[in-house]
């Protein structure tokens, strides 16, 4: 299965938790403010009109029972600011505490009037130009009204407001930055999940610590360390198979060897021409086996090469050349360097091997040799399809396989063979001409007798 690439530019998932976790503050910040302003003002007009109810009967109770006393200090409004009208049995206005409010004008209508014979009655609408809350109340004669300016609760609610919208943008500020720190917090296992999982590789399938409950957290580490353990179980099984594997071709491979280098000495001329390839094969499969063997010990190539004083062009690529016939060798006089003749071998003949696969046959295949400064530049061309530019960065990791099939150890082997020896292998690649670079660091003259 093909892995998809991570999108790249979005927001760390902290700062999108954050962002979730402010917005949803800031949602329920503005649903508290709205229904605290509309709580608040139900609460005002709903005292207000209890405080005129009250007024409004105990008017209606001075008037009933013809005590002393004045409706003036009868009422008790939230203000003081009270008025107080008096109407005759057929709901016209006879007689008000204020001037003004004795006008056609000031007055309620005639037929809500009448609707407080019954009981009490609570009003509000327009008069004198102004809003007005009242309540209605009856007596022997007539109704008698209390009516309130409830201006008063619209500068209340102004300067409410004012607050409550201040006291939300604070709270949303003050959201995404306690919603930053709660997600930081929240998620800060993770983060620490997916350093150490990422400093895990095929060398290093250790177990992951984990000390917290048993969370999703813990889950998610428990599911992670059941993993790494079947991965080390199927490496462990894999490097026993290719041990196991390797020991038996080694012996049947050996004794093939011998009976094809007898064969050759005993055979004619024709016979012994396919007799060396065979026993090209043969070292080839003998090689591989050595691979799968060093492989099973978990490196491609070891550590101690034997170092010897090479050169290039006679001890590598010359007796490389020969076993891939039509490939082209081009080399560059003079140049030494420090190294195993037969690791160097190895390296070239992986490369060369490739490029014979990939331009179909050894005649579109060059192997050049030339100094640089202080390198020898070792470089195997050829004019097949090229490499696919998204296969460039993984050609050379264990058990990649590209297009042109084979193990996936080749071009692993090529450069840690090259590593070892100091130097290094680079690859480009377009359509028509593959090139391989090995650069290996050269041997001064004078440093000859050193080495």
């Amino acid at each position: 299965m093909k892995v998809r690439p991570l999108r790249t530019g979005g927001l760390p998932l902290t700062w999108r938790v954050a962002v979730l976790a402010g917005l949803a503050i800031a949602v329920l910040t503005v649903v508290a403010i709205v229904a605290a302003y509309f709580v608040v003002r139900s609460s005002l007009y709903a005292d207000l009109r209890n405080a005129l109810r009250q007024d409004a009967s105990a008017v209606a109770t001075l008037y009933r029972e013809g005590g002393q006393g004045s409706a003036r200090t009868r009422v008790t409004g939230p203000t003081g600011g009270v008025v107080v009208q008096v109407y005759d049995p057929s709901g016209m206005l006879l007689v008000a505490s204020k001037p003004e409010f004795e006008k056609a004008q000031a007055a309620i209508p005639p037929s809500d009037v009448a609707s407080a014979r019954s009981g009490s009655l609570l009003w509000s609408g327009r008069l004198a130009g102004k809003r007005m809350e009242a309540a209605l109340a009856p007596f022997d004669v007539g109704e008698v009204a209390v009516l309130a300016d409830p201006s008063y609760i619209g500068l209340a609610l102004a300067g409410l407001s004012r607050a409550l919208l201040f006291t939300g943008l604070a709270l949303v500020l003050l959201s995404a930055v306690v919603g930053y720190l709660v997600a930081a917090a929240a998620l800060r296992p993770i983060a620490r999940l997916s350093r150490l999982a990422a400093a895990l590789g095929p060398e290093r399938l250790e177990p992951i610590p984990y000390e917290g409950p048993g969370d999703e957290v813990g889950r998610l580490t428990l599911s992670l360390n059941g993993l790494l353990h079947r991965l080390q179980e199927a490496m462990d099984a894999q490097r026993a198979f290719l041990a196991e594997t390797s020991h038996e071709l080694r012996t049947p491979l050996t004794s093939l060897q011998g009976f094809l280098e007898r064969a050759k000495r005993h055979g004619d001329e024709r016979a012994r021409r396919d007799l060396e390839d065979a026993l090209r094969v043969s070292g080839t499969m003998n090689r591989l086996v050595e691979d799968l063997l060093q492989l099973s010990r978990g490196e491609l190539v070891p550590e101690d090469v034997s170092t010897h004083l090479v050169d290039p062009a006679e001890d590598v690529l010359q007796p490389v050349a020969e076993e891939f016939p039509g490939v082209r060798l081009r080399c560059a006089a003079g140049g030494l360097v420090l190294g195993d003749p037969e690791r160097l071998r190895q390296l070239v003949r992986n490369l060369v091997a490739n490029a014979v696969r990939a331009s179909g046959g050894g005649e579109g295949v060059e192997v050049s040799l030339r100094l640089d400064d202080s390198h020898v530049v070792l470089a195997v061309a050829d004019d097949g399809p090229g490499i696919p530019q998204e296969v460039l960065p993984h050609i050379f990791e264990k058990f990649y396989k590209g297009a042109g099939g084979g193990a996936g150890l080749g071009l692993a082997i090529a450069e840690q063979i090259a590593r070892h020896h100091g130097g290094s292998i680079d690859v480009a690649s377009e359509p028509g001409r593959t090139c391989f670079t090995i650069l290996l660091p050269a041997v001064e003259l004078g440093d000859e007798s050193e080495a």
